[in-house]
Order: C-alpha cells, then sequence, then structure tokens
C-alpha cells in the first residue's frame, strides 16, 4: 500500500515562461512577486516577468528582500506585504529561498501575524493533512532558476529562525502551478549549478532509501540520480547548453516530486543543522556530510546502495552487491571531486565551537534515522579533510 500526491501542473520547457499571462489568468489582478533583490543577474528576468504581467493587465508589487536560508524576519515582511498590497496571489521566481518564503507567506495571508511558535512546531510531519492556516491562503505559482531544490512541487518551506533551520510541510504549500523554463538556468554560475545539481541527487537518494519508497518514486528516483550523474559535469563545463539545463531541470522535478512522496533520510535534517550553523550553502553542506553518511550506512541498505552505485560504475554490474554498496561512498566522492564540492567543514572554516554547537543539536537525539551517537559520528567524520 501507498499514497502519491502531485496537485502541482507542471508547465515544462524552453521559452514556456512566455505563457506567464496565460498561466495566472483567473487568479485575479494583483500578484505579490516574490524574488531575491532586484539586482544584477536576475534583474532583467524580473524585469520580463513583470512586463508579462502588465500585459495581462496584473498589478504587481515586488518583494525583493528574499536572502538565502529565509529567516522568519524575512517572511514577516512578505506577509505584510501581502496584506497591505491586498494581493490574489504569490507568484515566486528564483531558487528555493525564494520559493520556500513565497510558500509560507500564501499559507499564513489572512492571519493578523504569523505564529512562529505554532508553526515551527506543529507542522512536521510531510504526511499530515493538517487543517488550513487561513481562510484566505493564497494560491502560489512557482517560476524556478535553479535545478535542486525541487521546492515548486514539493510541500516543504525550510526556514531560519535563529540558528536553525526549520522545515514547515503542510499540503498547502503546493504550488497550483509551476513553469519550469530551462533557458532560465542557462546562466547560473558554476558554484550553484554544482550545489543545486547535487542537491536535486541527494532528494532522489534519500527518497529512494526511505522506508515509505514506492513502485512510483523509486522510478523517479532512479532517473533523476541517472541523469544528475550523466548531465551535471557537461553542465558545469557547457553551462549555457540548453539540453544540459533541461535534463537536470527534468531531475529536479522528478526528484522533488519523489522526495514529496517519499520523504528524506539523514542527510537533509544534517546539512540542515549544520546551515543554521555555519551558513555554508544547502547543496554544499550536503556533499560535506553525504561520504560519511554513505559509508557508515551501506550495511542498512545493501540492494539499493549497490544500484546506485552501478549507475556510477557499470564495472560493478558484475560485483556482488555488498562489494557494489560498500563501494558507493567512494563513487559518490569521486564525483564530487568532479564537480568540486569534495570539501570537509574544516575546509569551509567551520570552528571546533561551530562544531560543538552543532554536535549538541537536540534536534540529533529525536531524528528517526540513527541514533544520537551514529548521527554525531557522521558530522565528525566530516569535520576532517577529505
Amino acid at each position: 500500500m501507498f499514497q502519491y500526491y502531485q496537485p502541482s501542473k507542471i508547465i515544462f520547457g524552453q521559452g514556456e515562461l512566455e505563457k506567464l499571462p496565460e498561466v495566472v489568468s483567473g487568479y485575479g489582478s494583483r500578484c505579490l512577486l516574490v524574488t531575491t533583490p532586484h539586482a544584477e543577474p536576475l534583474d532583467k528576468l524580473f524585469n520580463r516577468v513583470k512586463e508579462l504581467l502588465s500585459s495581462a493587465d496584473i498589478e504587481v508589487i515586488h518583494f525583493d528582500k528574499v536572502l538565502p536560508n529565509p529567516t522568519v524576519e524575512i517572511v514577516n515582511e512578505g506577509h505584510e506585504a501581502a496584506r497591505a498590497g491586498k494581493v490574489d496571489f504569490v507568484l515566486a521566481v528564483g531558487g528555493g529561498s525564494s520559493i520556500d518564503t513565497a510558500k509560507v507567506i500564501a499559507l499564513t495571508n489572512g492571519l493578523s501575524s504569523i505564529d512562529w511558535d505554532d508553526l515551527l512546531t506543529n507542522y512536521s510531519n510531510p504526511f499530515a493533512h493538517y487543517e488550513a492556516l487561513s481562510d484566505k491562503k493564497l494560491p502560489l505559482i512557482a517560476v524556478p532558476t535553479t535545478s535542486g531544490t525541487g521546492s515548486q512541487v514539493t510541500q516543504a518551506a525550510v526556514i531560519t529562525r535563529g540558528k536553525e533551520k526549520i522545515t514547515i510541510f503542510h499540503q498547502d504549500n503546493f504550488s497550483k502551478q509551476c513553469i519550469i523554463d530551462p533557458e532560465l538556468m542557462a546562466t547560473l554560475p558554476w558554484k550553484v549549478t554544482a550545489a543545486t545539481g547535487f542537491d536535486a541527487f541527494t532528494h532522489a537518494f534519500e527518497s529512494y532509501i526511505n522506508k515509505k519508497a514506492s513502485a512510483f518514486t523509486e522510478i523517479q528516483s532512479l532517473k533523476a540520480m541517472e541523469l544528475v550523474i550523466r548531465f551535471l559535469p557537461k553542465a558545469l563545463e557547457e553551462g549555457k547548453n540548453i539540453e544540459y539545463r533541461k535534463q537536470l531541470a527534468i531531475a529536479d522535478t522528478l526528484a522533488g516530486c519523489s522526495l514529496a512522496n517519499s520523504g528524506a533520510s539523514a542527510p537533509h535534517p544534517l546539512s540542515e543543522i549544520i546551515g543554521g550553523v555555519t551558513n555554508i550553502a544547502h547543496g554544499e553542506a550536503l556533499a560535506v556530510v553525504f561520504p560519511a553518511f554513505l559509508k557508515k550506512a551501506w550495511r542498512d541498505y545493501t540492494s539499493k546502495f549497490a544500484r546506485v552505485a552501478r549507475l556510477f560504475n557499470q564495472e560493478l554490474e558484475e560485483a556482488e552487491e555488498e562489494t557494489a554498496a560498500e563501494a558507493l561512498h567512494v563513487e559518490v566522492a569521486s564525483f564530487l571531486k568532479k564537480v568540486g564540492l569534495c570539501k570537509s567543514l574544516k575546509e569551509f572554516d567551520v570552528t571546533e565551537e561551530q562544531l560543538s554547537i552543532i554536535l549538541e543539536n537536540p534536534v540529533l537525539g529525536f531524528l528517526p534515522f540513527g541514533n544520537k551517537e551514529w548521527l554525531q559520528d557522521i558530522i565528525r567524520d566530516s569535520f576532517e579533510e577529505k
């Protein structure tokens, strides 16, 4: 028995951003556009989006204060902008930070203020069906500009409070529609391409080994991993190659759908704990912990680890499952070197004091993926130089 839920309509293809007026028609005449600051290199895209909306007689209130690892303070400002602007729908254009911020703004519209204690404490189950937070919640349209977070097709929003990154799950966080246009990813910097591409791989991998994986999600996960392995190195060499960007965008979306229906594993919460203390980018934090996790966990997922290892190295097809499974951490570490992500916490200038804070995070005692000591060992192993 399993359930699969994907309510977001996906409009996919090169040049499909031009369909934005058609996509948003019917949602109203006032839009809150949620983005990072209106500056290079995305300012031209934001202007283009405004022109497309204007052509459909839609008034735009531009909230352009999103930063990486968006905080409760940023979301509060966006919430107030939506209230003051009396908007009819929210449009997120950008990476995961912009989409996650827009999700919470849309979710909480109509409330006089956001009760963060409630939101960050009581909405932690990706598979629960929660009551609507407000009868004035807004529809969300997402236009991703990166291939990695999958946020355009998930019910999760990651928000930072203090030094904690916390994921808010709610079925109303799913976008109504998303436009995935590979042209928008063609100018992504090398570093962002690498980090977001590996993020997509981890979504696929972690949902693949999660006990809630199903026949549907396993197919999506395996295809997503195959595409990242094949096309991420190529996209790093030829960033403006639209075919490579298209394949990574497909991988990102498949992985996001799989993650929404199966859930993650240990690397994701560990990376969020690290990111909350150090502000290391999410994809880079995942790359830090992944080899150590694979090295420690292979015996628990022998068959699936072996299958993934063979995606990296066809010579392992003839190897015993245990041999292939144990080799996965070597294959991933080699891949991370190839895409410039093989770094330790120490190489990110994480201090011993920060390491202690990470190791003592109380969340480590409550994660379902392993006991506290086992998870701490992964973090310690990730601290030393690779």
